[in-house]
């Protein structure tokens, strides 16, 4: 089987590909509380896998993954959402009763890092570079649609990022919920121990487990400010079920960006 991880090409095989196909693949993550339940590193386990299997069918290079994320503090209005009075000072999923805390880098120091990551693949000569993010931050967001679109247009190269889960998923998503959980299991088993949870009879509440439905923040919460999409519920097969419905909406992504490019397209 053909080498698909950066770190292990030798320059020959680097050169090939960097001639042939011409497409790089970076994941980025974050090192985050995900839950009792969890390891931190879920969201870029999850970019991970996707990137290892749209490079294996588009023949593209997965760049050693990058476990950083960036928050910022969150807003009146979505502590209120998530059960808080609406004056603690919370960042991303840091809430009190979490007994550790995540690894968030600051918003610039991430997108410098994004910046110079991106110049060294567009200086090696990549024509198609892709940032495969799992982590759904506002700001983690909006850095890396900003920089891909800035580089694509003074590098003459395609570049773009993809978010590995979206609400068109067919599962209910959110933060260290249902589907997180379940693709955790599919990608990295032993970091998964569900018995950390409270028994199924019992209620997951967002404040005290910051576990979190994405609806709570589009729709609003349940009235007593408890987990829709329960992590109790998942399996390695919905796991597996999700990341290739994310490699199939990669793929095709990278094909429709790549014909702009080709065609000179913005």
């Amino acid at each position: 089987m053909k080498k698909v991880f950066f770190e292990t090409l030798v320059p020959d095989e680097l050169i090939a590909s960097v001639n042939g196909r011409s497409l790089v693949l970076q994941p980025v993550g974050s090192l985050e509380w995900h839950g009792p339940h969890m390891g931190m590193g879920m969201d870029t386990s999850n970019a991970m896998a996707v990137a290892k299997k749209v490079a294996e069918r588009l023949n593209g290079i997965v760049m050693p993954p990058l476990y950083i994320g960036t928050e910022t503090r969150r807003s009146t209005e979505i502590l209120r959402k998530l059960g808080f009075s609406g004056d603690e000072d919370i960042t991303g999923m840091d809430f009190p009763e979490n007994s550790i805390k995540s690894f968030y880098w600051p918003p610039e120091m991430f997108e410098e890092i994004v910046r110079t990551q991106t110049e060294f693949l567009v200086r090696m000569g990549f024509r198609q570079i892709v940032w495969i993010n799992g982590h759904g931050a506002d700001a983690q967001l909006e850095i890396l649609n900003r920089v891909c679109k800035e580089y694509s247009a003074v590098s003459h190269r395609s570049v773009t990022t993809f978010m590995t889960l979206s609400p068109d998923c067919g599962v209910g998503i959110g933060h260290a919920g249902l589907a997180e959980t379940a693709i955790f299991e599919y990608t990295c088993p032993e970091a998964v121990e569900i018995d950390k949870l409270p028994p199924r009879s019992e209620k997951l509440y967002n404040t005290k487990y910051a576990i979190v439905d994405n609806e709570t923040f589009t729709d609003g919460p349940n009235d007593d400010f408890s987990v829709r999409y329960d992590p109790r519920d998942a399996t390695p097969e919905l796991g597996k079920r999700l990341v290739e419905y994310s490699v199939r909406e990669c793929i095709n992504n990278i094909n429709k960006d790549y014909d702009r490019y080709m065609q000179g397209g913005d």
